[in-house]
């Protein structure tokens, strides 16, 4: 058996790792130790320099916006509407389909209008294109739902909507209240046709157009020709015949003696 090995002998076989381990324990223990003493309890407070104050704050002048209340006779005459009158204003948000922004505007063409003791309405028609729309006085035309028809007039419609009040004028063509245009050519005839009780006679038939040189020339040859070759075929249909017939006449004669 061997020798029981001494403490020595095993702090001599240890391995860097146990070495390592060891050093580390003692610098702890040792910090420990220090700490109990009273390691960095005895820090003294420096003094503060002038040099790192921080600058002492400007004191706070006189306010110049005033009370609310001096600003009651802009509330009361804003500036950006025609009448300088105070309207309600509706804030209108994106809705489910994110109609928005065309909400905003109205851009529609009236096209006509329609007023009777049952009811008062006006035809629109959209500016990108679409169907006309017939919109009751009250109501709200489709696509512009911030926009309500107020008024319907005989040539205008006023709606009422985020921005205002909005008049859209009846589209028509030409200058309105202009006379009609007369027919020179009808006012003529009319007054023609007037006087004269009795239908004037039908007028003569057109004579036959002229035939050129040339043309009745060449007709006149083509005519020649025919008659010549009708001739020319009568002639050769005689001739034939007469042939037949002496032919038919002619003895027969017997073998020569």
């Amino acid at each position: 058996m061997s020798a029981e090995r001494g403490p020595w002998q095993r702090l001599a076989q240890a391995g860097p790792l146990t070495w390592t381990l060891a050093a580390a324990c003692g610098w702890a223990l040792l910090l420990w130790l220090a700490a109990l003493l009273g390691l960095g309890s005895r820090l003294g407070q420096t003094q503060a320099s002038a040099a790192l104050a921080l600058p002492t704050p400007v004191p706070a002048g006189q306010e110049r916006i005033g009370p609310l209340g001096q600003y009651a006779e802009a509330a009361a005459r804003p500036l950006f509407t025609a009448d300088r009158r105070p309207r309600a204003f509706v804030a209108i948000g994106p809705d489910d389909g994110g109609n928005g922004a065309n909400s905003a505007s109205l851009d529609f063409q009236l096209t006509g209008v329609l007023i009777s003791p049952q009811v008062r309405l006006a035809i629109l028609l959209p500016a990108a294109g679409g169907e006309p729309q017939r919109v009751r006085e009250g109501g709200v035309p489709e696509g512009a739902t911030g926009w309500r028809l107020v008024e319907v007039q005989p040539r205008k419609a006023v709606f009422d909507g985020p921005g205002g009040q909005t008049t859209l004028e009846l589209r028509t063509f030409g200058v309105a209240g202009a006379p009609p245009i007369a027919m020179r050519g009808a006012d003529t005839q009319m007054d023609a046709a007037a006087p004269s009780a009795v239908p004037p006679p039908p007028p003569p038939p057109a004579a036959e157009p002229a035939q050129p040189p040339d043309e009745a020339r060449r007709i006149e040859d083509i005519r020649r020709r025919i008659e010549a070759r009708r001739a020319q075929m009568r002639q050769q249909s005689q001739n034939q015949n007469a042939g037949d017939g002496g032919a038919r006449l002619r003895p027969l004669s017997g073998p020569a003696r």
